[in-house]
C-alpha cells in the first residue's frame, strides 16, 4: 500500500500540514514540539483508528488543536483511496481495506510490548498458521497418527497443547502400568516390543497333547463304564443276598408254622369226632322235643321204610313224641353243639395254616436251592475289579487334567502375549502422540511456519542493515545478537523493533512503515538506516516508509528515495528532496 498524502488541519500540535509523498521514504524532521509526533498520531488514527492520546472516543475533542473548534485528517493512498477523520466527533471514512497487521508497521514497538501468548497469537495470524483442532488432526495425519486415541485427546488442545501432551503421557503410563500388570516385568520399549510369555512343558507338541487328551478322555470313558457294569453286578449281588435273606426269614416262620401240621390234624381228627358224637345226641333231643330233625331223609332201597341219614349212619325216620325233658336239655346241648362245631372250624383253620405254611416252605426251599446253584462271581473278586478300575480312571483322570492345564497354560501364555503386544502397542501410539503434541512436536512445527518467515527475514535486514541480528525464539523471547530485548540499551531496542516491524509490512503485504523517534539513532547508525531504506525502496520491498526524527536543523542531502519534511512552528512548511 503505497501512502500519497497526508493532510492534517488543527490535530493535536499541527495547525496545517498538507504533504506529498512522492518518493517511497519521507524524512519528517523538526525540533522538539514542533508536531512530529502528531503527523504520526494523525496517520495511525486515519489508517488504523488508534489514538495514543485519549482512551475513548468522546475524549477525541481532545485531540483538536488548542483554540480550534474542529479538526480533519485525511489520508490517501494509491488509486485514490482515502480515510477520513472528522474531529471532534472522531467519525472515520474509510476506503483504504483495514488491515489488522497494519497497527504493528505505524507502531515499531507494539510487538514487542506485547507478552508471549499475545506474540504467537500475531505470528500465527501473520503466517496463516492455523490451530484448531482440525488442523492438528490433519497435522497428526501426516505424522501417521489417526484413530480412537487422537479422538480422545484432540479435545484438549482447546485448552492448549501442554493439556493434550500431558493426557496422551498419562494414558502411555497407564499402558505401561498395564503392561506390567501383565508381564510383571519392569516396562523397557526394547523388552516390550519382542516380549512373548513363557509356554509351558510340551508347548512345542500342542498337536501330540491333543491327540493324548482325546486318547485320554476315551481311556476315561471306558473305565467308567466298566466301573458301572461292576457297580451293577454288585448291586445285583446285593439285591440276590437280601432275597435270600427274605426268603430264609420267610422258610423260618413257614417252617415253625408248619411244624404244627402234626398236631393241628389230631386236634382236627379229636374235633371231627367230638362233633360226630355228639351231633346224633342232638338230634334225638331235637326230634324228642318235636323239633325240627337235621339230617337227609331217604327210604331204605329194600323195604322201603324212612330212614335219615345224619352224620355219618343211617337211622329209622320216625315221630317221636314230645318229650318235656328233652325240651329241657335241648338248648343246654345246642350251646355244646355250637361249641364242638367252632372248635371243629378252628382247628380246621389251623390245619390250613399249617398245611398251607409246609407248601409254601417247599417251594421257598426250592427256590433257595436254586439260588444257591447259580454260578455267580465272588463278591470280593467284583469289588477288587471295581477298586482296580476306579484306580485306573483316576490316573486316567489325573493324565487328561494335566493335559488340560497344560493346554490352558499354553493358551494362556499365547493370550498373555497378545495382551503385552496391545499393550505396547498402545503405550507407542500414545508416546507418539504425546511426542506429536509436545513442544517439539506441532507446536514446534506451528512455531516454525510462523518464526521462520519472520526470522529469516529479520536476519537479512540486520544484515542489511548492518545492525545485530534480531531474532524471535521459540518461547517469543526477542534478541539481538543473542542478548535478551530487556538487555539492550535504547537504540539496540530501536533497531530491533525497526526490523521486527519491517517484517511484518513486509510478511503481511501491508509494506508501509512508520519510524518513530529515529533521533535515538546518531551517527553512522543514523546513516545506516536512510541507506537500509533507501536500499528497500529501490528493491521495491518498501511502498512507503515515515521517519520521524528531531533535529535542530534541516538534514543535508538524502538518497534519491527519502524526500525530507521540516515541521516548524506546528505546520509542514514545505518539502525538502534529496539533492
Amino acid at each position: 500500500m503505497r501512502l500519497t498524502h497526508i493532510h492534517a488541519t488543527n490535530f493535536l500540535g499541527i495547525r496545517s500540514a498538507d504533504v506529498e509523498l512522492r518518493t517511497p521514504v519521507a524524512l519528517f524532521c523538526g525540533p522538539n514540539g514542533a508536531g512530529k509526533s502528531s503527523i504520526q498520531d494523525a496517520v495511525r488514527l486515519a489508517l488504523a483508528g488508534e489514538s495514543v492520546r485519549v482512551a475513548l472516543k468522546k475524549e477525541y475533542g481532545r485531540l483538536v488543536h488548542d483554540g480550534a473548534e474542529s479538526g480533519s485528517i485525511v489520508v490517501v493512498a494509491d488509486n485514490g483511496r482515502a480515510n477520513n477523520v472528522a474531529l471532534p466527533g472522531g467519525k472515520i471514512t474509510q476506503t483504504i481495506p483495514a488491515d489488522p497487521r497494519t497497527p504493528f508497521v505505524l507502531d515499531a514497538q507494539r510487538f514487542a510490548s506485547l507478552d508471549s501468548k499475545a506474540r504467537r497469537t500475531f505470528l500465527f495470524d501473520l503466517m496463516g498458521v492455523t490451530v484448531g483442532t482440525d488442523d492438528v488432526r490433519k497435522r497428526l495425519a501426516a505424522r501417521g497418527i489417526t484413530g480412537d486415541k487422537v479422538d480422545a485427546v484432540l479435545p484438549l488442545v482447546r485448552a492448549g497443547f501442554d493439556a493434550a501432551a500431558t493426557e496422551a503421557q498419562s494414558k502411555a503410563t497407564a499402558a505401561k502400568g498395564a503392561w506390567r500388570a501383565v508381564t510383571g516385568e519392569t516396562y523397557g520399549s526394547s523388552k516390550a516390543s519382542g516380549w512373548t510369555a513363557k509356554a509351558p512343558e510340551g508347548a512345542e507338541h500342542a498337536a501330540d497333547l491333543a491327540a493324548a487328551l482325546v486318547e485320554g478322555r476315551e481311556t476315561i470313558e471306558n473305565f467308567d463304564r466298566e466301573c458301572a457294569d461292576l457297580q451293577q453286578q454288585l448291586g445285583a449281588i446285593d439285591a440276590a443276598d437280601r432275597q435270600r435273606q427274605q426268603r430264609d426269614a420267610r422258610a423260618a416262620a413257614l417252617r415253625e408254622a408248619a411244624a404244627k401240621l402234626p398236631k393241628a390234624e389230631q386236634s382236627l381228627e379229636r374235633a371231627r369226632a367230638e362233633l360226630a358224637e355228639f351231633l346224633p345226641k342232638v338230634e334225638a333231643l331235637r326230634a324228642a322235643a318235636g323239633g325240627k330233625v337235621d339230617g337227609m331223609p331217604c327210604t331204605c332201597p329194600e323195604c322201603g321204610a324212612l330212614l335219615r341219614y345224619l352224620a355219618g349212619k343211617l337211622a329209622a325216620d320216625a315221630p317221636v313224641e314230645r318229650n318235656e325233658d328233652a325240651v329241657a336239655s335241648l338248648p343246654e346241648y345246642e350251646k355244646s353243639l355250637a361249641v364242638l362245631q367252632n372248635a371243629m372250624k378252628s382247628r380246621e383253620a389251623e390245619f390250613d395254616r399249617a398245611r398251607d405254611a409246609a407248601a409254601q416252605l417247599e417251594l421257598v426251599m426250592k427256590e433257595s436251592a436254586e439260588a444257591a446253584s447259580d454260578d455267580a462271581p465272588a463278591r470280593a473278586d467284583i469289588e477288587q475289579a471295581l477298586t482296580e478300575a476306579k484306580a485306573s480312571a483316576t490316573k486316567a483322570r489325573e493324565i487328561v487334567a494335566g493335559i488340560e492345564a497344560t493346554q490352558r497354560a499354553i493358551a494362556d501364555a499365547g493370550e498373555k502375549t497378545k495382551r503385552a503386544a496391545q499393550h505396547h502397542t498402545d503405550v507407542a501410539a500414545w508416546e507418539a502422540l504425546a511426542d506429536a503434541l509436545s513442544p517439539v512436536g506441532i507446536p514446534a512445527d506451528l512455531l516454525a511456519e510462523a518464526l521462520g518467515p519472520i526470522n529469516a527475514r529479520a536476519a537479512e535486514q540486520s544484515d542489511a542493515a548492518g545492525w545485530a541480528r534480531v531474532a524471535i525464539a521459540a518461547d517469543m523471547s526477542i534478541t539481538a545478537a543473542g542478548r535478551d530485548y530487556a538487555l539492550l540499551s535504547e537504540s539496540e531496542k530501536w533497531r530491533a523493533d525497526a526490523l521486527i516491524a519491517e517484517a511484518i509490512a513486509h510478511l503481511s503485504g501491508v509494506r508501509v512503515l512508520m519510524l518513530d523517534r529515529a533521533d535515538v539513532l546518531v551517527g553512522a547508525e543514523r546513516d545506516n538506516l536512510l541507506y537500509w531504506l533507501d536500499d528497500l525502496a529501490h528493491a521495491g520491498d518498501l511502498d512507503t516508509a515515515l521517519v520521524f526524527m528531531s533535529m535542530k536543523a534541516a538534514p543535508g542531502a538524502m538518497p534519491g528515495s527519502i524526500t525530507t519534511f521540516w515541521i516548524a512552528d506546528h505546520c509542514v512548511g514545505g518539502s525538502k528532496a534529496a539533492a
